[in-house]
């Protein structure tokens, strides 16, 4: 992405956010005003139209307290009354009828006349009954006319004679569709209503004649109330949201309410809006354009420069400088940039002349190297050679150091042995001679064992017979017990019998034949352990015979080991006497080995002297010749390095 791309786009955002803060006050600026205009507005309309149906009722009441002091009205002559209520009604405005009630509450007379409703009592009426309570005039809520079912409002007017008593009261009605009509003259915006509200909320009169005598809400009637004069948000009778405000009307108890539909106050809004937006718009677009003039103007220059940057990084240093008039940022950028080439170019050029003469020297170090490793490698040679010689003869000697050494060393460990094994011999002719004797005293030993275990079985087997005799008795005891358990069973029967004389032979036949049952039952339980013994005593009985056959194995071999003990003896003490032999011969060859030794280890040390100077001097020659190849190397390397540098100037057109 370009400079210049990124100078408009900046350019840009920047102009869309000063117009959002812009738009986004001017709109809340905007709002507000239109708010504060709208609630002036509606407030003044509401006002006036208060003030007007308040004059509108006070004319009402002027008429009739003017109408009170008439003297054919104070006169009480029915027919006179009559007269001049209807002289009165054609001479009025606004008012549907006009009515006169006596201090009881009928009607004496009404304009215009209507036969059929003078006399009729209106005595039931609040505003009759709220009048003669208190001799003022009143303005009633709305009624349903009697005379012709029209609603209706009421305006009364005691009249009093001239000594001030109350002689009756003139009714002014009013039929609402006059306060409608006087309604429908006034507009609020384009859909805006006006209505009068009676205390408890009623409709007195509405824009739209079809809401009258509808109930305002509750709450919102509260809510109207609390805030006198202010602008409240709420849901009309439509549904829509609107706005509203609440002003008394002076000498009534009713109210006017002017609303005004809150989408019609966004509409003006909006278009205030839409007009804002669309000049700001313009401005941006305008703003827009003369900058991205004033960059074309002002960057073209930087392409030109980014043109001949391309050409010197492929190596091109022929650019000819820009002819660049301005003396600003860009200017300076140009005179600089050209400044640099020229500086590149004369650079360039010294490289490549040094290159040149760094190759040639390098060349003639590599020649002088390549000689003097020559010849250190023929001197490193030759005293390998010589070193290589002397070692193996090293090596030699070494090796024949190390057989004479071994072969003392054989010589005094088989000494060694041989010593140790003449005591061995000694001692195995002692222990065989031990052998002898334990060997006998284990035959003498075994035929007594032998002997134990034959009499120990005759013993056992005469236990076994022992007790089977005991098994007999013990059947014999059970029999006993159970045939005196047999007869006691008897006996505790025939005293049954014998009734009460017999009860103590029973108890005494009874003892007894629980003493034979528990003699039976401990017979049994002896025949089981005897039972028990028998069988343990014939697998005791059979286990003795194993172990005299045994013993009498034992015995033979016992005698066989003292025989084979009485040869070894002799074979031992045999091979005692070799031993000894063999041992003074290697005490000789001992003490001859010790003395070569000695000799082949003094030749030794000369030979390994004589390797140490030889390996001393190869490796001083081996270092000089490495050090004139890490020499020739880097002349190598300093000639690669001026030939690739050659090449990389070469890459420049100077």
């Amino acid at each position: 992405m370009s400079i210049k791309t990124k100078t408009v786009i900046l350019l840009v955002i920047s102009l869309v956010l000063v117009g959002v803060i812009i738009a986004g006050s001017g709109m809340y600026v905007l709002y507000r005003q239109m708010m504060g205009s709208t609630e002036l507005t509606m407030h003044n309309q509401s006002v006036q139209l208060a003030g007007q149906v308040s004059d509108l009722f006070t004319s009402f009441e002027e008429s009739g307290k003017k109408y009170s002091e008439d003297n054919d009205l104070r006169s009480g002559d029915a027919a006179r009354i009559q007269t001049k209520l209807v002289a009165l009604q054609n001479a009025s405005w606004g008012i549907d009828r006009l009515n006169y009630l006596d201090a009881a509450g009928n009607r004496l007379a009404i304009a215009p006349y209507d036969a059929k409703v003078v006399g009729d009592s209106l005595a039931d009426r609040q505003f009759f009954k709220d009048t003669i309570a208190d001799q003022k005039a009143h303005i009633s809520d709305i009624i349903t006319n009697r005379v012709n079912g029209a609603s209706s409002i009421i305006i009364t007017q005691p009249v009093k004679s001239a000594a001030g008593q109350l002689q009756g009261m003139i009714l002014q009605a009013l039929d609402l569709e006059t306060l409608q009509h006087f309604l429908s003259v006034v507009k609020v915006g384009e859909s805006g209503v006006v209505a009068v509200v009676a205390q408890d909320g009623t409709i007195i009169a509405h824009s739209n004649k079809d809401r009258v005598k509808q109930q305002i809400a509750a709450e919102l009637l509260e809510r109207l109330k609390a805030n006198t004069g202010k602008l409240i948000n709420y849901k009309d009778l439509a549904g829509r949201d609107s706005m509203a405000i609440f002003t008394p009307i002076e000498k009534t108890p009713w109210f006017i309410i002017t609303t005004l539909p809150v989408g019609e106050i966004n509409n003006g809004f909006y278009t205030s809006l839409q007009w804002m937006l669309a000049g700001l718009l313009v401005g941006i677009l305008l703003v827009s354009a003369v900058g991205w003039r004033y960059l074309l103007v002002t960057l073209r220059p930087l392409g030109a420069l980014v043109t001949q940057a391309a050409r010197i990084a492929d190596g091109d240093l022929t650019v000819a400088p820009l002819q660049i008039s301005s003396s600003d940022e860009v200017g300076q950028l140009a005179q600089s940039f050209a400044d640099m080439t020229q500086k590149l170019r004369t650079i360039m050029r010294h490289v490549a002349d040094t290159t040149v003469q760094v190759a040639s020297s390098a060349e003639q170090l590599t020649a002088s190297a390549d000689q003097s490793a020559q010849a250190a490698n023929q001197v490193a040679a030759s005293v390998t050679s010589t070193s290589e010689g002397i070692e193996r003869q090293t090596t030699g000697l070494s090796q024949v150091v190390g057989l004479i050494e071994n072969i003392a060393a054989g010589s005094q460990q088989g000494e060694q042995a041989t010593r140790e094994a003449a005591q061995a011999a000694g001692e195995a002719v002692a222990a065989t001679v031990a052998g002898s004797k334990a060997v006998e005293n284990a035959s003498s030993q075994m035929d007594h064992i032998q002997q134990t275990v034959e009499d120990s079985a005759r013993v056992v087997a005469e236990l076994g017979t022992s007790s089977q005799e005991i098994g007999m008795i013990v059947e014999t005891i059970a029999g006993i017990a159970g045939q005196t358990n047999l007869l006691a069973l008897n006996a505790a029967i025939e005293a049954a019998r014998a009734g009460e004389q017999g009860r103590g032979f029973a108890v005494v036949a009874e003892e007894v034949r629980k003493l034979a049952e528990q003699s039976q039952e401990a017979a049994k339980q002896i025949s089981g352990l005897i039972g028990d013994i028998q069988v343990k005593t014939g697998q005791a009985v059979a286990a003795m015979a194993s172990g005299t056959e045994e013993a009498k194995k034992g015995t033979e071999v016992v005698q066989t080991a003292g025989d084979a003990f009485n040869a070894i003896e002799g074979h031992v003490k045999a091979v005692a006497g070799i031993i000894n032999q063999v041992a003074d011969g290697l005490i000789t060859a001992a003490q001859d080995g010790e003395q070569a030794a000695s000799a082949a280890r003094e030749v030794d040390q000369v030979g390994k002297e004589l390797t140490d100077q030889a390996q001393n001097i190869s490796a001083a020659t081996e270092e000089q010749s490495a050090s004139v190849e890490e020499i020739a190397s880097s002349s190598q390397e300093l000639a690669r390095l001026a030939d690739e540098l050659r090449k990389a100037v070469s890459q420049f057109k100077i």
